[in-house]
């Protein structure tokens, strides 16, 4: 695992949090007639936040080819 992949998966488990807690707030201002509004503004935040975490963890975890072998063959 690079340098690169290690920081890319420490940053995906930090936005996971913050991600997680606009989902909530969300769902739970969504079901609140008061603060109905705010919900289309947290729960689309929440989605940026966690897609950014899912594509740094895949960025950690992808499989990068090996010397030698071509691009598409990720045989191991």
């Amino acid at each position: 695992m690079s340098g690169g992949q290690i920081a890319a998966l420490i940053f995906a488990i930090i936005l996971l949090f913050p991600g997680g807690c606009f989902l909530f707030f969300g769902v739970v201002v969504a079901t609140d007639r008061q603060f109905y509004d705010a919900a289309f503004v947290m729960l689309p935040v929440a989605a940026a936040i966690l897609a950014l975490a899912g594509f740094l963890f895949w960025i950690a975890f992808r499989r990068r080819p090996r010397a030698g072998q071509p691009p598409g063959d990720n045989r191991a």
